[in-house]
């Protein structure tokens, strides 16, 4: 049996030792766009801070070592771009033969319907840190703005505040967290960012364009930022699903064992959909990622959701909501 795996991140690690765990035959194949090991995602933002830098054992999840020793194939920066009947066709031209596909495609950053925003940045992958890393590092930024007043956007904020960045924080909502948090909780934590130097946080706000040297909001203000970065959500990565005909909605629609409309193909991570729900946290793409794995390869298991709280830990919070 040939098992193929169409990402990098948790999810597709979690499928491949799945699938190796039943099968001692199989053939197991991870192809990801990105070029580095799968590596812990949550680690990006603090990565962006002052003095900051990878440390190989604790940012991979597994060395190149496990790879050899699992007899899984992992082939970084070869991006897939469809599938043709039972072959994963790679943007290099190369058709991939499969018995069971796995897709953990991951999700990409959403960009707002902004003028100009092709100049903001995303932080999505190690390759968006890198870039981040590179602007950040030419000692021309002064004042950021973030588009995005969730997790990651208070996340990055830290980040560049460590760096002596003024950054303002644009939130779209009246509060943060509305629906996580009660509006008692979330104007407290809104009072105790209000004091910290540097940071500002601007509610019900939306910004219409981007410029060279500045963002410009609906209500007519604009705001200096050397950088602006986009951390408004993402969305599941559902092009290699498209191109085989296979039912997605928000994500790729699978059922209790991760198999989508296509009986050979499932689905795993933020790429999949499981009772009209999409999941985007770590544990649930490792969750998901072993019963996808585990019945590719012949047995059977059941996904339940771990239904993952959201922790802020940034900006002196500790939050876990």
């Amino acid at each position: 049996m040939k098992i193929v795996i169409a990402g990098g991140g948790p999810a597709a690690l979690e499928s491949a030792v799945a699938a190796r765990k039943v099968s001692a035959e199989a053939v197991i194949d991870i192809y990801s766009a990105e070029k580095v090991l799968p590596y812990r995602r949550p680690a990006l933002s603090g990565l962006l801070g002052a003095g900051k830098a990878v440390d190989a054992k604790t940012f991979f999840i597994k060395p190149a070592a496990f790879f050899e020793e699992q007899r899984i194939g992992f082939h970084g920066g070869v991006p897939a771009v469809a599938i043709r009947g039972r072959q994963l066709i790679l943007a290099s031209g190369e058709a991939v033969d499969f018995d069971k596909l796995i897709l953990a495609c991951g999700s990409e950053a959403i960009r707002p319907p902004i003028i100009g925003v092709d100049r903001a940045y995303t932080l999505r992958s190690a390759a968006d840190m890198e870039k981040l890393n590179a602007k950040l590092n030419d000692g021309t930024v002064r004042n950021a703005v973030i588009i995005g007043g969730g997790v990651l956007g208070l996340e990055i904020a830290d980040s560049l505040l460590s760096r002596q960045i003024s950054t303002v924080v644009f939130e779209m909502s009246p509060r943060l967290f509305p629906g996580k948090l009660t509006d008692g909780d979330s104007d407290a934590l809104a009072g105790r960012l209000a004091k910290i130097e540097n940071l500002k946080i601007i509610f019900n706000c939306r910004a219409v364009e981007i410029t060279e040297n500045s963002v410009i909001t609906a209500d007519g203000r604009e705001f200096s930022a050397d950088i602006v970065i986009c951390a408004a959500g993402s969305r599941p990565d559902l092009r290699l699903a498209e191109s085989a005909g296979i039912d997605c909605a928000r994500g790729v629609k699978v059922d209790a064992r991760m198999r989508s409309s296509d009986p050979d193909i499932f689905a795993a991570g933020d790429t999949a959909e499981y009772d009209g729900r999409c999941f985007n946290l770590y544990m649930d793409a490792v969750a998901s990622g072993k019963v996808a794995g585990t019945n590719a390869a012949g047995e059977e298991m059941v996904f339940t959701a771990k239904l993952s709280p959201t922790r802020l830990m940034a900006l002196g919070e500790k939050l876990v909501f």
